[in-house]
C-alpha cells in the first residue's frame, strides 16, 4: 500500500471515529476492507482515486466468489460507499465508482440462541464459592439479563451500576454502546444478587496500584481489567464443565435475551432500545424468524401440511 493511499485511509477512519465513535473491532474491519480494495486495484494497475465502476463490479465479483458471507460482502461495500462519499465531500474525487452497484441479498437465518434450560445449565456451572466462581456467575447473569455486547460488558465501570433497594429488587446499568450512545438496561433480581456476592471478592482481588482496573466492574484473576478474550475463555471453560454440546459464544446470550423477551410478548421497539440497535429492522429479524418457526411447526404438524 502506498503511503499516500494509506494516509487517505487513515484520514477517513479518523473522520469516522470523530463522528461515529468507531469501536476497535469496527475500525479494524473497515481498515481490512479498504486494504482489500486497494490490493485489488493494484492488480488492475489502478488506485482508489482512479477507480471506476468497472473495477468496482470486478471487486464485487471477486468478493462473491471468495466464499464470504453476504453480510461481510455488503459491509465491505458499505465501507467503500462511505469512503467515496468522504472523498467526494473533501474534493478528492468527483465520481462515485460504486454508483448503481447493489449488494448481495442476505439470506435470513436464525441467530443462535439458548433455551431457558440451557441458560440455567450454564448459570449453575460456576462454583458457588471464591472469586472465580462468583465472578463467572455474575458475568453470565449480566449477559443474559442485559443483552449487552461483550465489549460493552468489559467496559462497565463500578459507577455504571446502581442496585435498587431490597423492596424493588434488581438494579440498572448505564451502557456506552456503538457510536458512544448511552442507554440504560435493567438487572434482574438474580443478576443483582450475583453482583452483591461478587463485589466483596472483587475488592480482595483488586490490584490497588492499577487505577484503571480499580474503576472496572469485571476483573481477571490477576486483579486487572477483564477483556473480551478473557470472557470468551471463561465461557468456554464453563461450557466444557456443563457438557452442553451446543456452540455458544458471549454474543449468543445477546440473541437469547432478545428472543426470550419477544417470545414473552415484549414490544419490538422496547427490545430495540434495550439492545441499542439504531435500526428497527435489525431487531425485527427475531420477530420474523419467530413467524418462520411457527410456519414450520404448522407445515410439519398439520394433517394437510
Amino acid at each position: 500500500m502506498k503511503s499516500a493511499e494509506r494516509s487517505l485511509t487513515e484520514e477517513y477512519l479518523d473522520y469516522l471515529d470523530s463522528v461515529r465513535g468507531l469501536s476497535v473491532a469496527t475500525r479494524l474491519a473497515y481498515s481490512h476492507d479498504l486494504s482489500s480494495w486497494e490490493d485489488f486495484l493494484a492488480t488492475q494497475n489502478s488506485d482508489p482515486l482512479r477507480a471506476s465502476r468497472r473495477e468496482a463490479s470486478g471487486f464485487l465479483t471477486r468478493l462473491g466468489k471468495s466464499g464470504l458471507a453476504a453480510s461481510s460482502v455488503n459491509r465491505t461495500l458499505s465501507c467503500l460507499r462511505g469512503f467515496y462519499r468522504f472523498l467526494q465531500k473533501t474534493g478528492r474525487k468527483s465520481e462515485h465508482p460504486l454508483t448503481g452497484i447493489r449488494g448481495l441479498k442476505r439470506s435470513r437465518h436464525l441467530p443462535p440462541f439458548l433455551f431457558e434450560q440451557e441458560v440455567l445449565k450454564i448459570l449453575e456451572t460456576p462454583a458457588a464459592q471464591g472469586f472465580q466462581g462468583l465472578r463467572d456467575r455474575t458475568l453470565f447473569e449480566f449477559l443474559y439479563a442485559t443483552g449487552c455486547r461483550v465489549a460493552e460488558l468489559c467496559s462497565l465501570r463500578l459507577d455504571d451500576v446502581e442496585l435498587f433497594s431490597e423492596e424493588k429488587e434488581g438494579g440498572q446499568i448505564r451502557v456506552l454502546g456503538k457510536g458512544h450512545k448511552q442507554r440504560t438496561i435493567f438487572l434482574t433480581a438474580s443478576a443483582a444478587a450475583a453482583l452483591k456476592a461478587y463485589l466483596p471478592e472483587r475488592a480482595l482481588r483488586l490490584d490497588p496500584a492499577d487505577s484503571q482496573a480499580a474503576a472496572k466492574l469485571f476483573l481477571n484473576a490477576r486483579g486487572k481489567a477483564l477483556g473480551v478474550r478473557g470472557v470468551a475463555k471463561i465461557l468456554a471453560r464453563a461450557l466444557r464443565a456443563s457438557s452442553l454440546s451446543k456452540h455458544v459464544s458471549p454474543h449468543t446470550f445477546r440473541h437469547t435475551f432478545a428472543t426470550h423477551l419477544l417470545n414473552e410478548g415484549m414490544d419490538v421497539r422496547v427490545v430495540q432500545e434495550l439492545l441499542g440497535h439504531s435500526r428497527l429492522e435489525t431487531t425485527q429479524i427475531y420477530t420474523h424468524l419467530d413467524l418462520d418457526r411457527l410456519r414450520d411447526v404448522v407445515r410439519h404438524s398439520h394433517p394437510h401440511g
